[in-house]
């Protein structure tokens, strides 16, 4: 699959149905393999800005999920988390939904416990920050296609490994229902959130680039802690 963007085309990585198999509630479930969702890697308009943001140390990606189920399970990207980028705190990314909608199911460990999982619901033009410390997966819960952004730090490679060992995410999504994942001996209770539009953000967030400095936090996270704190309401 190719996209056009700022006018010029990219080609996809595409992540199969088939490569979900390690994180679905009902795996056995996948009967006929197909395209899960399609990822766009380093989208720049032109090469002023695409210098801008190599040296901010960033990258700006596209994300395409169609709608989907697998054994009623809504469609979702693998889940991974960040490693550190300060004792303690690993990096940020910070997304919007382009068209669709979105579920960014959000969790914390500590140690070889979940002690936070968030539901974020999102809707089209919802900015959502992954705070630090949290590995998420992101659900297309709607019959439409999702498509997000996404700004992050460029200098470190997912962890892919816990979701994999554990199945997935503590929670699954089946049948428009939270379903926990038996493999995790404690589950918290699953908080539902909104975004809040911390950065202030009207139009796409690519418009970021004319001002970079204000996506510092994903490659300084601990200089800007307060944003974290506020970047999610409660329901």
């Amino acid at each position: 699959m190719e996209l056009e963007i700022f006018g010029k085309k990219y080609k996809a990585s595409i992540r199969r149905a088939s490569d979900l198999k390690p994180v679905l509630a009902y795996p056995e479930k996948l009967t006929e393999d197909f395209d899960a969702y399609y990822m766009f890697r380093d989208i720049y308009r032109n090469e002023a800005e695409q210098k801008r943001i190599l040296d901010a140390r960033l990258r700006y990606d596209y994300t395409i999920i169609p709608p989907a189920e697998i054994g009623g399970e809504c469609i979702k990207t693998y889940g991974h988390y960040h490693p550190e980028v300060h004792p303690g705190m690993s990096y940020p990314e910070v997304y919007q939904v382009l068209e669709g909608e979105a579920i960014y199911l959000l969790q914390k460990v500590e140690g070889d416990r979940v002690v936070d999982c968030i539901a974020v619901e999102s809707k089209r033009g919802d900015v959502v920050i992954i705070p630090p410390n949290y590995g998420h997966v992101t659900i297309n819960p709607s019959n439409k296609t999702l498509k997000m952004s996404n700004w992050v730090c460029r200098e470190f490679s997912s962890i892919y490994e816990p979701y994999t060992r554990m199945r997935g995410a503590c929670y699954y999504y089946v049948n428009k229902q939270w379903i926990g994942n038996p493999r995790y001996p404690e589950l918290p209770d699953l908080k539902f959130a909104k975004p809040v539009n911390v950065l202030n953000i009207s139009g796409e967030m690519y418009d970021l680039v004319d001002d970079i400095g204000r996506l510092s936090f994903l490659t300084a996270p601990h200089e800007n802690e307060d944003l974290f704190k506020n970047c999610l309401k409660i329901k």
